[in-house]
């Protein structure tokens, strides 16, 4: 779990894990009409195969718009067009799965099967993986010289002893004499060793390299205008750090603490694991503050029916960065994740936010595997401030409405500079239509049919 881990503990113990879960009701002879009772009996034979059953069940006790748009099991069986399907490449029992699953209104609620599940697993909880060496050369290096400006950590190259300011002299005793040769001769495939000559303090090393996949790093520290801007592209619990995106996070804060004032850069980070982005909020905030509420529907099997518990995430001890001034950049596609620790930190601290309003993607996703290891995402929460608003379908508000991100970051480091202004506006009200399947008003229609890539998604974890 590494450094920061005892942290999120709590949190994970109400959060959604990548999972096999089976849900079933006990003591029904047949399906039932009845839409407030669970229709399937796990050991008796009923319409649609088991995986149809299973998954009618995972929709019944966690779909968070289960009353307005989950039908009797007889609706969904039958409907698609097979052939259709088949030239798609989907397999012919799991048609009325799909068809059901896009029944329901939210396009975040959908179902992969087994087929296909398997490889984008990874994408739920890990960053990007890279397959190199781990390091980056400084573009302003003088010609015809290789700088190492910086190295990922946890990369080969890390785990190898390179370190930034290194020049990288020979590759394979061979000396690189333009761009084009560096990149042939660091051409390599997983297990080779590259071996690098290096000059580092007037001395020559040769430190040979395994190159090895690795995560990448979500976190980056840049300055304006002398003021910190730590910028999250997205919350994933691997990254190159043992705790995830927290944990680059809080070692940036760290290497910044002397600072009063940072800028925070969620644009265009459209979200990821829950436990991190809590975890993130409560670390600015002090003991006592509420950081966010989240809303769950979650199964009741002893009755049969869908139930619901609200968790609200207070500090039970002081953030290590209460004391600093934040000013938060935003943008359209700052979604999910990114509203969740905007919102938990401006709506105690009142710290301002630059940019454009949020997405408002106010809902997150309950995302498992199922027995057949199809893989599941259903939407079964809300979000929920500690006022107890919420900000989905509308976004948050920038108190400063600024789409040139040139404009944007230098009234950011303004406001870092004076680190005195106390946030006024509040969540949208006009409704962004990302919600319906077809993005219409009202975004309450009943649920249709709509097959498309949205069924081999490019996977984001949950919120």
């Amino acid at each position: 779990m590494g450094r920061f881990g005892y942290l999120f503990q709590d949190i994970r113990k109400n959060v959604s894990v990548i999972a096999t879960i089976a849900i079933t009701s006990v003591g029904i002879i047949a399906c039932s009409s009845d839409t407030t009772t669970a229709p399937y009996n796990g050991q008796t034979s009923c319409m649609g195969t088991p995986e149809f059953q299973q998954n009618y069940m995972n929709l019944f006790y966690l779909y968070i718009d289960k009353d307005k748009y989950l039908r009797n099991p007889e609706s969904y069986l039958g409907k698609v067009d097979t052939e259709a399907l088949l030239e798609k490449g989907i397999p012919w029992d799991y048609h009325d799965i799909y068809y059901m699953y896009a029944q329901m209104n939210d396009p975040y609620t959908y179902y992969v099967d087994p087929s296909l599940s398997m490889s984008l697993v990874k994408s739920w909880t890990s960053s990007e993986q890279k397959l190199d060496a781990g390091f980056v050369l400084d573009s302003a290096y003088i010609p015809e010289k290789f700088v190492v400006k910086k190295v990922i950590e946890t990369s080969p190259a890390d785990r190898a002893g390179i370190k930034a300011g290194d020049e990288i002299v020979e590759i394979e005793g061979v000396a690189p004499k333009s761009n084009i040769v560096f990149n042939r001769l660091s051409e390599a495939l997983e297990d080779d060793v590259v071996t690098y000559t290096i000059r580092r303090d007037s001395t020559n090393l040769t430190i040979p390299v395994k190159i090895a996949p690795y995560n990448t790093p979500t976190v980056e520290l840049s300055f304006k205008d002398s003021i910190p801007v730590i910028k999250v592209s997205e919350f994933a619990e691997h990254t190159s750090n043992d705790s995830g995106t927290y944990g680059e996070f809080i070692r940036y804060l760290h290497a910044t603490e002397n600072y009063k004032t940072t800028i925070i850069d969620l644009r265009n980070n459209g979200g990821g694991d829950i436990s991190q982005c809590i975890a993130m909020a409560q670390a600015l905030l002090p003991k006592g503050d509420t950081a966010i509420g989240i809303l769950s529907m979650l199964a009741d099997t002893v009755h049969k029916k869908q139930t619901s518990k609200t968790t609200y995430y207070i500090n039970d001890r002081d953030g290590l960065f209460k004391d600093r001034y934040f000013v938060f950049l935003a943008n359209e596609n700052t979604a999910s994740c990114s509203e969740i620790m905007i919102a938990g930190v401006v709506s105690n601290k009142k710290y301002p936010i630059v940019g454009s309003t949020t997405y408002g993607k106010g809902i997150g996703q309950r995302s498992f595997l199922t027995q057949s290891y199809s893989l599941v995402s259903i939407t079964n929460m809300k979000t929920i401030d500690k006022q107890g608003n919420t900000y989905h379908k509308y976004g948050i508000v920038p108190d400063f409405a600024i789409l040139d991100d040139a404009v944007a970051i230098n009234k950011a480091v303004a406001l870092a500079k004076d680190h005195n202004y106390v946030r006024v506006a509040g969540y949208g009200t006009t409704n962004t239509g990302h919600f319906a399947k077809a993005a219409l008003e009202p975004d309450t229609m009943s649920g249709f049919f709509h097959f498309s890539e949205e069924y081999t998604p490019e996977i984001k974890l949950k919120y």
